[in-house]
């Protein structure tokens, strides 16, 4: 899977006001899951800075956020995100998480990826209706990746 990071510092773990203090340069090709490869980066991170990761009270100090490489807006909210692991949370988990963690990338990724193609649909219905071609004939060549209403609001939407 590829993916993109950011890491995020705070200065009051009690009540944090996370900000974004490093982010990947370039999509990372990892084969384990999203929060496995945001428990690598920010390991690394901290080993490679020196720095602290956790107030005296353990409260986490530093998080990374991981998005899939192919989100157009990969941290503009929180939908956007694969996975969040904070400083407190780097330990390799159980296969159970595991297993559930790799669950939800699947999820997740499945979820993007039909929202970039109903983007792409959208478009390209929209563009055909543009260029003269019927809504009814469009909206019976893309059944049954859509229903019918939903093409034609497609086709409207553009």
């Amino acid at each position: 899977m590829q993916y993109l990071h950011a890491i995020q510092a705070t200065n009051a773990a009690a009540q944090p006001a996370w900000q974004t203090i490093c982010t990947g340069d370039q999509v990372e090709e990892y084969d384990g899951t999203a929060a496995d490869y945001g428990r690598e980066v920010l390991a690394n991170y901290i080993d490679d800075n020196e720095i602290a990761a956790t107030d005296d009270d353990g409260n986490p100090l530093l998080r990374v956020l991981v998005a899939f490489a192919d989100d157009d807006a990969p941290f503009a909210s929180a939908d956007n995100r694969a996975a969040v692991i904070e400083a407190d949370d780097l330990k390799v988990p159980s296969p159970e998480i595991v297993a559930v963690e790799a669950a939800r990338d699947d999820k997740l990724r499945a979820s993007l990826l039909d929202r970039l193609a109903d983007d792409a649909l959208e478009g390209a219905l929209s563009a055909a209706r543009g260029a003269g071609h019927g809504a009814n004939r469009l909206a019976e060549l893309v059944y049954p990746a859509v229903s019918r209403p939903i093409a034609l609001r497609m086709m409207r939407a553009g």
